[in-house]
């Protein structure tokens, strides 16, 4: 049911479809828009990718192939190319502005290859961004500025501001961080204050500023630094700002900012900024009022109370003088004193407020003109400007002023500079693509619209100027003939005057330009022999000898020739040989090895002259001169011709047409003018020379040597004979016809039989007449068959080590029986020289290349190889053995050169201090060495003083010879600390004194024993240091200085145990103060000290130093917080606890405790609980919001010390007065107006109005909400409730009006009881958006012609029709012409009407006065502002009986051709066609048919056409195309109607020419093997040239191109069992030949279960001789390795299905199936089965690559017959048995015996009863076959109904009671041995039998086929051919690759009696190794079956 369905859904489907297409094509829409190839979602891009960066390509199609373009809409980050689709970014990404971007993209078909039109189809679709985060932005401060007032008598550590906010809009970068930078006006305010950080996360970090020094106010009042802070990349600074509060005597002091950006279109009572100043003085704070000292133009007024600066009129910033637009304005801050503002400098100040005014882009930009005219002419060389004064400017400042200019210039010819502007510039206007052309009717106008558009405003102003361009002509195209070159032919015996042709050319200039100015001429060799009329191109003869009558040019070949003809009337003819000499010793053969050519001229001489003869020999540098000695009359009168066939057959001439006159461009062609022949002429060798290469022993020359000679005279026939000596006539052999050159097949070439490998001989070419003698050179090449031999195979020699190197060592010398390159020799030593020899690789000479040594290597072992210069070279090898004798010439030298040793200082004589080191590797033994020490001793004391030198430190040590060194006196280290000793070692048995110096440092080590001591009191029993120190003292503090001595050795260093507050100066014994003492925190320190000596061993004392530290009053009171901020409602009662305020004292005791007190100017409203800081309401009369919001106090704490050291801090109280909702939403207006267009934007939407409501409420009660209430039933608007702004709720297009509507106003975020309302009135103008679009005519230009002579006045010759989108008077259009730069309605031959848009002629128009008028048509619309589109179009008058253009009968078709690969743009032919007008009509091609593919396209203009592509010509190998030649310019031909062409109509239509391209192949594709790798077996019996597989290899080419030869590159060898190859066979045992046939290229025994990896290499035989390999694997087995398939099928159709044969064995066994071999099938009686087969394989096991074993395989298919048996049925597998039949012998068991004895009597007595009971059944004494074949059916039958054996493996397997009876008559019919007496060669005689028990009609089943007696020493083996084994017989049969297999001799009747036994029931001397399948006998198949 679902199929139905589907197929009813399908059929409505196509219904609909066709429905679709039907109502398409009647309206015409036809064309199927464009699609987008890409999924434009979540594209990432990292917003810091620059600026012109190609983010994505845009990549789609147009169903009908037309081109596309691409477009964006709604973005200005990115811009599309709409040809490439790259989508470029133009404006910068912010991902904290947004983090993903999505516009509109467009693609848009174009179906007028001219350009735009109605018909394109634009398809949109969105793209999104996704924007990823770059660390790109800089921390920022927030809630800044930043500023604090701090007492100055505030305490250290105090934190004055806790506000410092930054956050990162990053969301990567390093974490933030904070620093503070003094600023020059404030150097020290960073060790002022420092900055701790409260709370760091990634993205926000908070700090506070806390004091870290002292305050003085009358140091410093105001304290500013810099707080920069960083993301590890970006830096951000603000300034903060600290107060110092002293008492009132300070100015008012002004705060923030005084500077701000207000737009100029600024309603009237905008806020511009708020001034904000406080009092200096900052303890007790005065009210401050404000006013303007100036304020030009009166623009702002200033609230005296708030603060507020707000705008009084409106503003205008063309206005201000200058071009800044900034504002200056002195503001003055006074103090209220007594409520009264006070003049006083002490309590006023003066700020300037900067005003800058942000201009409002109110001002498109302006050309200083509209329109615009000039000329040019064509060919103008592009970047050529237009001689234009063009400017354009914007009276706007920053982006509003600046704009881009851009060209409507659909012909794309200009281009506009500059692109971009700002404020004003001059205008470019420059030709920028390709040349202008005036032939082209399009390129002679152009209308050009400028545009200067905003870029970067919205809504973006512009403005626009037209440009009309006029091109003049010039003389800009050449002549061009027809064709690309003319032939013609003329006979030598022609007259002058005879006309011979006639070439003409065409030009598409006008007048003298054109043809009417064409002058023709012939240049070139043998020009003077024709003459060319110059005017109309008639080319005849001329008369040679009118110019010259003594020319005799042509007369020695003309009396020549005569010659011959009067010779040959009578007399005999005789040959005259090159050969004979001056006497004439005819037997002298002298061959010359020079290149000449001989001619032998053969005579006729008169009967009665003897042996006359005359030789004409030419050289090969002038044959011409080969007759000149010819004898002849030179007095006779022969007639003279110009032109001679002999002399020049051809002339190739220059033909020239130069336009204007013959004064301009010229063209050119070649002329080809032939001249017949007359047969005068004699055979001309080819080559002078021929040289052919042979390799000695060769057959057959290395390419075919052809000798060929030419005979001007076509008639002739020439015959070809060798001369030369008899061993070279001996050797080779030619043609006589076709002059090939052969070794004859009983000649041999052999080099050291010929005197040189250079073979010189003539060729004598004889057409009957004259005859030539051409040179013929064969090399006969040396083949590289003998190997260097070297004269010894082994050398030796001996070298002594100190050998120079260069030496000589030894030559070896190698000789090589081959000559020449093949015998030159080179050496090289292979291995054992270790780089220290080398050898001349010429002269074989052995030399030392680096210096010696004995002891790193004394014997070499060289292999020295020498290799011929043959290829392939062969090489040759032996060994040298070099000996290096030693040499003892190295000195000894010490290890290290400098050693090191120490000794205490109370060492006793005789004590071993060391032992020196000391090496040489010439001496064998260490005690050559000797030691001694020289006498230049130094000391250094123990100061690390130098002592001076002494003889008596020679005493203190002494060095024995063996190197031992050892104190020699007592040590003194008072006189010396370091004693350097300079030693000295000899080697004692070198010939010559060798020495080795070093240097023996020995250190005398003190012995230390007095400790160090420090100073009183400490002492050793009382060790104890007891100090006092006051708290609060700066860290670095000394505490005290310690002392100690020692009376042995210096102090060495202090050191003082680990602890919070002390730190000990190592050297000096300072104790100094790490860490601030706080009495309150520690009042006592305790460590420890200790002083070391620098004695060894070190001695230290210690002693325990107690630290007492006294209390001060050093801590102020400290408030926990700097600022209080307390919340109270303006209705709070008197008593009221606004908050409580809190400090504390460090200190102890009285100077801890604190007492509270308010100070400032209200703290008259407020009161303090003395001690427990509770701040209350003292007086309500202040608490009014309205009045005051924030009250500020200063608190005081003190500590109870006295006066003189008391201290106390302050707090400021911020009192902060909480609002009631008491007033009412005020709107700012009572209406509110706006007019807005009708194309407001909506989508986003546009911004109509804004509503205002001021509720003096704070907070939420002041927080106001807007609704409307009423006018906006439409839903037009809507309304922002927060912000109060209109926008437009869909678009207002067409919705032209006025709406009121009424807003309402609510606090409390529009839930409070206060509200008001107010109204607002929105006027929607209607906009004139659409410019009028042409419909008629639908170009740019356009062209339309009117036929005949003359046009009437009032001839209607078009109605133009424009559209225009907008409504009413908006879309009204009008039409008008062009005149002048104004819109009129007629002009001097036309007039349009302004309604109807008829054209029509004025006046009577008159071809042949003019036959072409340029009219600018004009389409304007009623709108305002109007728009207007503008077309230009040509009238052009023409003759009605013009004709179309044909193409000549005699080119068409044309023929080309090209070669593949050629590249696009590549000229391939040129097609020309012709107008039979009397006029220059300009004719235009057009490709109709053929072309499908885009492989070619057609020069519209000239007719040639041109590749499209690379053409490939295995893809495509010849192409069909259809021309169209038309007068019309813009011809357009759809889909529709290229499918409607007839190929039998454009066949017969002259206008359409027919092109035929053969694309010629190029050898550009490498051959290809059909498998990568293939897999066969031979067997080991296999003779030489044994077919084993085929390879084939194909090349896509053609030709030559695809011819292939295949050879052996490496014939790898695997032994059995092997993994690794043993190498590549050399010769291979395998050849192969060319066409792929592998063969066995020896005996292949000696292989014998080896394998083989082939490496085949096909290769082309053309360059670049491209090549491919493959490789096979062969397996080399036995027969008894094999496995047969019987298939009944023809071996054909198992050829076709053997691939997937293969595929299912292997599946089903698991191992790699290798077919070996298919043949026919012999059948029981030895009969060939044509529709059977067997086919034969060997499987290997893919990981041992070893054949599996025939058992093996065979379980494994028995084992899958349920995955098999469907595919036995489709292949018609019979049965799957082993390809040979084997008994294996063994021992029989005789303790076995009585057992099997037993059984077989128990077995016979059950058999002798069924077999009884069987022939009662069926008696009968004598049957016949035909009865023993029905039996077989009946047979069948009954094993059909039986139930299948219990083995489910055995198919089709059915229990037979008939055979078993049988089976019983026959197991013990004959003996069960097999004689090993009798040869396998005696098996004939039993056929006979064989074929007698068939006849009997013994049915076999072959299921056991393979059971074996054991005890049998023959095997029998199957043919594995094709042979058939029946009952036991056996037959001849041949083996796999042409070796048979001979069965064993085989008693018929023994093996029969076993071939039905079951497995399970066989005895056990026998086995069992076959398959178990047999197919079921089917009808008509012999009952007999077989048994393998």
């Amino acid at each position: 049911m679902r199929g139905g369905v589907k197929v009813l859904t399908m059929k409505h489907f196509l219904w609909l479809l066709m429905l679709f297409l039907a109502q398409r094509a009647a309206r015409g829409e036809t064309n199927l828009p464009p699609v987008f190839t890409q999924t434009l979602n979540n594209i990432v891009l990292y917003e810091n990718v620059p600026l012109g960066t190609d983010v994505f390509r845009l990549e789609g199609y147009d169903p009908e192939g037309s081109v596309v373009t691409f477009g964006a809409i709604g973005s200005d980050h990115f811009s599309v190319d709409p040809v490439s689709g790259n989508i470029t970014l133009v404006k910068p990404l912010d991902r904290e502005e947004k983090d993903s971007l999505t516009f509109l993209v467009s693609i848009r078909d174009r179906v007028d290859p001219e350009g735009d039109s109605e018909k394109d189809n634009v398809v949109q679709q969105p793209i999104t961004f996704i924007i990823l985060d770059e660390n790109d932005n800089p921390p920022e401060f927030q809630k800044t500025p930043y500023e604090a007032d701090v007492n100055e008598d505030a305490a250290v550590g105090t934190t004055i501001f806790d506000k410092i906010l930054v956050k990162d809009r990053d969301l990567v970068g390093d974490s933030l961080d904070l620093r503070c930078q003094p600023q020059q006006q404030s150097p020290e305010a960073c060790s002022k204050f420092r900055l701790e950080l409260l709370k760091r996360e990634p993205t926000v970090l908070t700090a506070a500023v806390v004091l870290n020094d002292t305050l003085n106010y009358n140091q410093r009042m105001i304290y500013h630094f810099q707080i920069e802070a960083s993301d590890g990349l970006h830096r951000t600074q603000t300034t903060f700002e600290a107060r110092v509060k002293d008492v009132q005597d300070k100015p008012p002091v002004f705060q923030g900012s005084l500077s701000t950006v207000i737009d100029e279109d600024s309603p009237i009572n905008t806020l511009v900024l708020t001034v904000h100043a406080r009092d200096g003085d900052t303890g007790e704070p005065r009210k401050i009022v404000y006013d303007m000292l100036t304020n030009p133009s009166d623009y702002f007024l200033l609230d005296s109370h708030s603060g507020e600066l707000r705008t009084a009129k409106p503003l205008d910033r063309e206005a201000l003088e200058g071009s800044t637009g900034i504002i200056s304005l002195l503001i003055r801050a006074r103090e209220l004193v007594n409520g009264v503002p006070s003049d006083d400098a002490l309590t006023s100040a003066t700020a300037k407020a900067t005003v800058t005014i942000r201009d409002v882009n109110d001002s498109p930009p302006m050309f200083n003109r509209k329109e615009y005219a000039v000329s040019l002419e064509e060919n103008t060389l592009p970047g050529t400007p237009l001689a234009l004064d063009m400017s354009v400017s914007d009276a706007d400042v920053g982006i509003n002023s600046k704009f881009a200019l851009r060209l409507e210039d659909v012909s794309g010819v200009f281009d506009v500079e500059p692109k971009l502007v700002t404020g004003y510039s001059q205008v470019n206007i420059r030709v920028a693509n390709g040349t202008l052309d005036y032939e082209n009717p399009n390129q002679r106008k152009f209308i050009v619209l400028v545009i200067a558009e905003e870029t970067d405003t919205s809504p973006k102003l512009s403005s626009t100027a037209t440009i009309t361009v006029s091109v003049l002509d010039a003389n800009d195209n050449k002549p061009v003939f027809e064709q690309e070159s003319y032939s013609a032919s003329v006979s030598e015996a022609a007259l002058p005057g005879q006309y011979i042709a006639t070439v003409t050319a065409r030009d598409v200039d006008s007048g003298s330009y054109g043809d009417s100015g064409i002058r023709y001429s012939l240049s070139g060799t043998g020009a003077e022999l024709f003459h060319v009329n110059e005017q109309t191109g008639v080319i005849s003869l001329a008369n040679c000898h009118a110019n010259d009558p003594t020319s005799n040019r042509q007369q020695p070949r003309r009396r020549r020739r005569d010659l011959s003809d009067e010779e040959e009337e009578g007399g005999s003819l005789e040959m005259l040989s090159m050969e004979e000499t001056a006497n004439h010793k005819a037997d002298t053969r002298e061959i010359s090895t020079e290149p000449t050519v001989q001619y032998t001229l053969i005579t006729q001489s008169p009967v009665t002259t003897g042996g006359a003869t005359a030789t004409a020999t030419a050289s090969a540098s002038s044959p011409a001169s080969a007759p000149s000695t010819a004898s002849a009359n030179d007095n006779t009168t022969v007639d003279t011709t110009c032109l001679d066939y002999e002399t020049d057959t051809t002339y190739f001439l220059s033909y020239k047409a130069t336009d204007d006159n013959g004064k301009g461009q010229t063209d050119r062609v070649s002329l080809r003018i032939s001249v017949t022949d007359a047969n005068d002429s004699p055979p001309v060798c080819e080559s002078p020379l021929y040289r052919a290469s042979v390799d000695e022993g060769a057959l057959v020359f290395d390419s075919p040597l052809i000798v060929k000679a030419r005979d001007a005279d076509t008639m002739s026939s020439i015959k070809y004979r060798i001369r030369g000596t008899e061993q070279v006539e001996g050797i080779f052999e030619i043609d006589k016809e076709t002059g090939q050159i052969s070794i004859r097949p009983n000649a041999t070439l052999d080099v050291t039989n010929l005197q040189s490998d250079q073979l010189f001989f003539v060729v004598e070419a004889n057409d009957g007449l004259f005859s030539a003698n051409c040179g013929v050179n064969i090399t006969v090449r040396d083949v590289n068959n003998h190997a260097p031999a070297f004269d010894q195979q082994s050398y030796s020699a001996v070298v002594e080590e100190n050998s120079e190197i260069g030496t000589s060592v030894e030559r070896v010398r190698a000789s090589d029986l081959d000559t020449g390159k093949n015998a030159e020799l080179r050496y090289r030593i292979q291995q054992g020289s270790f780089d220290d020899f080398g050898i001349d690789e010429r002269t074989g000479e052995i030399f030392v290349s680096h210096k010696l040594d004995y002891d790193r290597r004394n014997t070499y072992a060289l292999q020295v190889q020498a290799s011929d210069q043959g290829t392939p070279s062969l090489t040759g090898t032996a060994t040298l053995t070099i000996n290096v004798q030693n040499s003892n010439d190295k000195d000894p030298y010490f290890v290290p050169a400098t050693q090191h040793a120490e000794v205490r200082a109370d060492a006793p004589p005789g004590h071993l201090v060391y032992t020196l080191i000391a090496l040489d590797p010439d001496v064998a033994s260490y005690n050559a060495l000797e030691f001694a020490a020289t006498d230049d001793i130094t000391a250094i004391d123990k100061e690390g003083k130098e002592l001076p030198h002494n003889d008596r430190f020679k005493e203190y040590f002494d060095i024995a010879r063996n190197g031992r060194v050892l104190v020699k006196k007592q040590l003194d280290r008072s006189l010396f600390a370091v004693m350097r000793i300079n030693i000295l070692v000899t080697d004692s048995t070198a010939p010559n004194v060798q020495q080795g110096r070093g240097l023996l440092i020995i250190q005398i080590i003190d012995v230390n024993k007095i400790p160090p001591r420090f100073s009183a009191p400490w002492s050793a029993e009382q060790p104890r240091i007891k100090l006092q120190m006051v708290e609060e003292q700066p860290v670095g503090t000394v505490l005290t200085i310690l002392q100690a001595t020692d009376e042995d050795s210096s102090i060495g260093e202090y050191n003082i145990t680990e602890n919070e507050y002390f730190a000990i100066n190592h050297t000096s014994g300072a104790i100094y103060s790490i860490a601030r003492l706080d009495y309150e925190a520690v009042k006592e320190v305790k460590f420890l000290v200790t002083v070391s000596d620098t004695g060894v061993p070190a001695l230290t004392s210690t002693a325990d130093v107690v630290v007492d530290i006294i209390n001060l009053n050093d801590n102020e009171p400290r408030f926990s917080q700097t600022d209080y901020y307390f919340n109270i409602t303006e209705n709070s009662p008197r008593g009221t606890v606004a908050g409580k305020v809190e400090a504390q004292d460090g200190d102890v005791g009285v100077f801890g405790e604190i007492t509270y007190t308010l100070i400032g100017e209200n703290d008259k409203y407020f009161s303090i609980d003395a001690y427990t800081g509770n701040v209350m309401v003292a007086n309500a009369s202040i608490l009014d919001r309205e009045q005051i919001k924030e009250l500020t106090l200063s608190v005081v704490a003190q500590d109870k010390a006295p006066a003189t050291v008391q201290k106390s801090a302050t707090a400021t109280i911020h009192i902060n007065i909480l609002d009631v909702n008491d007033n009412v939403p005020v709107f700012t207006r009572e209406i509110y107006n706006s007019t807005v267009a009708e194309n407001a934007a909506h989508q986003p939407p546009a911004a109509l109005l804004q509503v205002e409501a001021i509720d003096l409420d704070e907070g939420l009660y002041g927080d106001v909400r807007y609704i409307i209430m009423d006018g906006n039933e439409a839903a037009l608007f809507k309304l922002d409730a927060q912000s109060g702004i209109v926008y437009p709720a869909q678009s207002l297009a067409g919705k032209h009006g006025v709406y009121k509507l009424t807003i309402s106003a609510r606090d409390t975020q529009g839930s409070g009881t206060m509200e008001s309302t107010t109204r607002a009135v929105i006027t929607v103008m209607q906009v004139n958006r659409h410019r009028p679009e042409f419909v008629i005519p639908a170009l740019y230009n356009a062209t339309i012609e009117i036929p005949g002579d003359i046009v009437q006045p009032d001839y209607l010759l078009l109605t133009v029709k424009a559209m225009d989108n907008d409504t009413e008077e908006n879309g009204q259009i009008s039409y008008h012409l062009q005149v002048n730069n104004q819109n009129q309605q007629e002009n001097t031959e036309f007039k349009i009407n302004e309604v109807t848009g008829e054209l029509r002629a004025k006046q009577q128009l008159n071809r042949k006065n003019r036959a072409n008028y340029d009219i600018i048509l004009v389409a304007r619309d009623a709108g305002n502002p109007p728009f207007e589109s503008l077309r230009l179009l040509t009238v052009s008058i023409v003759d009605a009986n013009e004709n179309r253009p044909e193409f000549p009968d005699a080119s068409n078709p044309y023929k080309v051709s090209i070669n593949e690969n050629s590249g696009r743009d590549v000229k391939v032919g040129h097609i020309q066609a012709a107008s039979r007008s009397k006029h220059n009509r300009d004719i235009f091609y057009y490709m109709l048919l053929g072309n499908e593919d885009g492989a070619f396209y057609v020069d519209k203009i000239t007719g040639d056409i041109f590749t499209n592509k690379s053409l490939d010509r295995e893809e495509t190998d010849a192409y069909t195309l259809y021309i169209l030649a038309s007068i019309k310019a813009d011809l357009h031909i759809s889909e529709e109607e290229r499918a409607s062409f007839s190929i039998k109509t454009l066949n017969r239509d002259s206008t359409v020419a027919k092109v035929a391209i053969t694309v010629l192949d190029v050898n550009d594709n490498a051959p290809e093997f059909e498998k990568a790798i293939y897999y066969a077996g031979v067997n080991a019996n296999a003779k030489m040239n044994a077919a084993i597989t085929q390879v084939n290899a194909t090349d896509a080419d053609q030709g030559k191109n695809a011819k292939i030869e295949y050879m052996i590159v490496a014939s790898n060898l695997f032994k059995f069992g092997a993994s690794k190859s043993t190498g590549s066979i050399v010769p291979s045992p395998f050849a192969i030949s060319q066409d792929g046939r592998i063969t066995a290229n020896t005996i292949m025994a000696e292989y014998n279960q080896d394998r083989f990896e082939l490496e085949i290499l096909a290769r082309e035989l053309e360059q670049p001789q491209r090549s491919v390999s493959t490789k096979v694997f062969i397996w080399v087995f036995d027969g008894t390795q094999l496995v047969r398939v019987i298939l009944s099928r023809p071996p054909e159709e198992v050829y076709q299905e053997q691939e997937e044969i293969i595929a299912e064995l292997r599946n089903a066994t698991q191992h790699r199936i290798i077919v070996d071999e298919i043949r026919y099938h012999l059948d029981s009686v030895g009969r060939i089965r044509m529709d059977w087969c067997d086919l034969y394989f060997h499987a290997v096991d893919t990981q041992t690559q070893q054949i599996a074993p025939v058992d093996e395989i065979l379980k494994d298919i028995d084992r899958n017959y349920d995955y098999l048996k469907d595919y036995y049925a489709g292949f018609a597998i019979e049965n799957v048995v082993p390809a040979y039949i084997a008994i294996v012998q063994d021992e029989f068991d005789l303790a076995v015996a009585g057992l099997v004895a037993l059984v077989i009597v128990l077995f016979v007595g059950v058999i002798s009863f069924i077999v009884l009971c069987c022939c009662l059944k069926h008696w009968n004494l004598s049957v016949p076959v035909e009865t023993r074949r029905k039996e077989a059916l009946i047979k069948k039958q009954i094993i059909e109904d039986l139930n299948t054996t219990e083995n489910p493996l055995w198919i089709e397997q059915k229990l037979k009671l008939y055979e078993e009876q049988e089976l019983t008559m026959q197991v013990f019919s004959e003996p069960d041995h097999i004689s090993n007496s009798e040869a396998p060669g005696h098996l004939d005689h039993h056929r006979s039998s064989l074929e007698q028990v068939h006849h009997v009609g013994q049915t076999v089943d072959n299921t056991y086929a393979t059971i074996q007696p054991r005890n049998n020493q023959n095997r029998l083996t199957g043919g594995a051919g094709g042979g058939s084994l029946r009952s036991g017989g056996a037959v001849r049969a041949g083996g796999v690759g042409g070796a048979g297999l001979m069965l064993a001799r085989v008693d018929p009747h023994e093996f029969a009696d076993y071939a039905t036994l079951r497995n399970n029931r066989a005895p056990s001397l026998y086995e069992f190794t076959g398959s178990t399948f047999q197919a079921p006998i089917r009808d008509g198949d012999d009952a007999v079956a077989e048994l393998i």
